[in-house]
């Protein structure tokens, strides 16, 4: 069984770790911005 890992295949592994990085973050903002306007920062 060769375990051969493309270049392809690394970009895609990158992209997909990037996105879940940006995803992770867009929901913490999010989650951020509602704790601040519950308690009246917005």
């Amino acid at each position: 069984m060769e375990q051969e890992i493309t270049l392809g295949v690394k970009v895609l592994n990158g992209f997909l770790s990037l996105m879940i990085i940006v995803l992770v973050g867009i929901l913490l903002a999010v989650v951020v911005c509602l704790i601040l306007w519950m308690f009246g920062f917005f």
